[in-house]
């Protein structure tokens, strides 16, 4: 299972002279709206189609509502309210007004969604070692351990390459439009296997 990634940097003080260190976020990847439907979706009835449309209108109504003046909790994700920006004008006679106009979103997460976030010590890495991982390596990865293996779920491939499951989703469907490898089963039991090596039935 993987964990927090970081790194440190040193950054000049305000004097410009001193330095201090600074832990850095080093991202896995981005995790998205179809990846979060397609997991979704294999944990419940609700088909992919069904888990963008529950999505879409929860923002739909989170939207009109922080634009009607309230704020939002959803238990066990975090609270929501509208984020204000102060405008200050000057009138015809030098006065200064002040008023305020909406400016996003405040997001405060739950203590779930905290306590889920801090369960792992995050590990420091170096900069110099995090390096790219482009799809014709995770390809060649991915080639390696069908070898040994018969098949492979989108779970071992996104922990065999270190990415996030929508890239292992988009990789896959690359890979079986070019017949490098064939899809075998059906939502929460499909796995990829290399074509003439699919297990028998």
């Amino acid at each position: 299972m993987g964990r927090i990634k970081f790194g440190v940097y040193k950054t000049p003080k305000g004097n410009g002279t001193e330095q201090q260190a600074c832990a850095r976020f080093i991202s896995r990847g981005t995790q998205r709206m179809d990846e979060l439907c397609e997991h979704l979706s294999e944990t419940c009835t609700l088909t992919s189609a069904d888990v963008k449309g529950v999505i879409e209108a929860l923002t739909l109504y989170i939207g009109r509502n922080l634009s009607r003046g309230y704020s939002v909790e959803l238990e066990g994700l975090g609270h929501f309210s509208p984020a204000l920006k102060t405008v200050r004008k000057t009138d015809e006679n030098g006065q200064s007004i002040f008023f305020a106009r909406a400016d996003g979103v405040n997001f405060r997460c739950s203590k779930r969604l905290k306590a889920l976030v801090n369960k792992e010590r995050p590990i420091k890495v170096k900069r110099e070692n995090v390096t790219s991982n482009k799809q014709e390596d995770r390809k060649n990865k991915m080639l390696n351990y069908l070898k040994h293996h018969p098949h492979i779920n989108l779970t071992d491939y996104a922990a065999l390459n270190s990415c996030s499951r929508y890239r292992a989703t988009e990789d896959m469907k690359k890979f079986v439009e070019e017949a490098v490898v064939i899809k075998i089963g059906y939502r929460t039991h499909r796995v990829y296997a290399l074509p003439g090596k699919e297990e028998k039935g």
